[in-house]
């Protein structure tokens, strides 16, 4: 589809457009067809085994281990010693002495820039008759601080052993995935006191759709292996192992579809004529795909389409979209051009291009050594039409006195300056010649 107009004056020093056409189908004039960032809304985020029932207990209790949480120390109480209202096992961050005394756990699809709200109950408690008078009655102090926060202190409820509901701790995240710590600042009384931790929880808020960055330089690949950052290297090797040893899902919210800056396609016609001029343009439209693993870490398995990482991204975006993945596009078309005299006639192409957020997840690893990889794709669009301009404008100053030069002719080299001396009639007399 093609629509003309005639511009024969600009307003401007810019030069005004006279057509525009699509590449791809349907002819749209309207507003930016990426979608929106929502309102303003608080959301749930997973917390792994927050309320520390895994792994099972042993007939005897449960040791320090703990699913999903990184452990210094701290041991698990049975619900019945807990005590929780809930009937929920605790976690006994013990007195912290020589040693660290923390968990601690990374809060997975969190982005950085999130506002992010911990909820937990706390306790005075310990192992049978472990907490002194003077314990409980002091209250257990321990800290929460989550990357890009400042550490908090808490104290349990001095002279009570009964549960605290719904401590709350609120940050600012400054990294992907932040993670969260309690640690036990208690120096003094019996090891084995300390403050009980049970039903953690969160939620945030997460940041604005950043739709500036440019394809050019997409975020950097983040990879983690449970709660330790691991190289993109070792993920995406780890993912291409086989077809479905990682699934790809894309960030909704973080993906959009967007027109890229417009860009000069060939070259300008100069009409230098008295009179308008009607021609075809052959013009060809390209374009290509980028994405954060091979520009930032030199790693090519996106793109190739013999790599398992290739097959887990293009089967997990197609489970988010009605079009497939386009890793390169090539159109041809003719565009008729009118251009009247002293105009000049280009064209300009802005693509329609589609950014991809997402995360390449393990599957069947445990908690604690789950495999994650973050990147970031920008392609082609089979979503929104490409958008060519015909343009055509008055003459700039140099293209002015480019269509006032003199054409190029031969010299004359004697009496280029004399009069005539006679006519020539054709005939073989005398006439003057040399």
């Amino acid at each position: 589809m093609t629509r003309t107009g005639r511009s024969h004056r600009r307003p401007s020093t810019a030069r005004t457009a006279t057509a525009f056409v699509t590449l791809a189908g349907t002819l749209l004039a309207g507003p930016l067809l990426a979608p929106q960032a929502s309102a303003v809304s608080v959301r749930q985020v997973p917390v792994v085994n927050g309320d520390f029932s895994a792994p099972n207990f042993t007939a005897s209790g449960s040791g320090d281990k703990l699913t999903g949480w990184t452990v210094a120390y701290p041991y698990r109480l049975l619900p019945a010693d807990a005590r929780h209202p809930d009937g929920l096992p605790a976690v006994l961050l013990r007195n912290k002495r020589a040693t660290d005394q923390s968990v601690s756990q990374r809060l997975r699809g969190v982005r950085s820039g999130a506002q992010v709200t911990v909820t937990f109950d706390d306790s005075t408690g310990g192992l049978k008759s472990a907490c002194s008078k003077d314990q409980v009655a002091g209250g257990q102090p321990y800290t929460l601080q989550g990357s890009g926060g400042t550490r908090q202190t808490f104290t349990t409820d001095p002279g009570s052993t009964d549960w605290h509901r719904d401590r709350t701790y609120t940050f600012t995240a400054n990294e992907n995935e932040p993670l969260i710590t309690f640690a036990s600042a208690q120096t003094k009384g019996s090891w084995d006191c300390g403050p009980l931790l049970a039903k953690v929880r969160a939620t945030d808020v997460p940041p604005s759709v950043d739709q500036t960055i440019d394809k050019n330089a997409l975020p950097a690949p983040e990879a983690f292996e449970g709660n330790e950052r691991i190289n993109p290297r070792t993920a995406a090797d780890h993912c291409a192992n086989s077809r479905n040893t990682c699934t790809f899902t894309v960030d909704g919210p973080y993906s959009y579809t967007y027109y890229d800056k417009a860009r000069v396609v060939g070259e300008a016609y100069l009409n230098c004529t008295r009179n308008t001029v009607n021609h075809d343009r052959p013009v060809r439209f390209t374009g290509g795909s980028y994405d954060s693993l091979s520009q930032r870490e030199d790693i090519d398995r996106l793109s190739n389409s013999k790599d398992n990482l290739h097959q887990q991204f293009t089967r997990g975006f197609a489970k988010s979209s009605p079009e497939p993945w386009r890793w390169d596009t090539a159109t041809n078309r003719t565009i008729h051009e009118t251009i009247e005299a002293g105009e000049a006639s280009w064209i300009e192409g802005q693509a329609g291009r589609q950014r991809v957020d997402g995360w390449f997840v393990g599957e069947g690893d445990a908690p604690d050594k789950q495999i994650r990889l973050h990147v970031v794709a920008d392609g082609p669009s089979a979503l929104v039409p490409d958008r060519v301009y015909q343009r055509t404008g008055p003459f700039t100053a140099a293209e002015k006195s480019r269509c006032r030069s003199d054409r190029p002719t031969a010299a004359t080299p004697v009496d280029a300056g004399a009069p005539a001396i006679g006519t020539d009639r054709g005939s073989k007399a005398d006439n003057g010649s040399p």
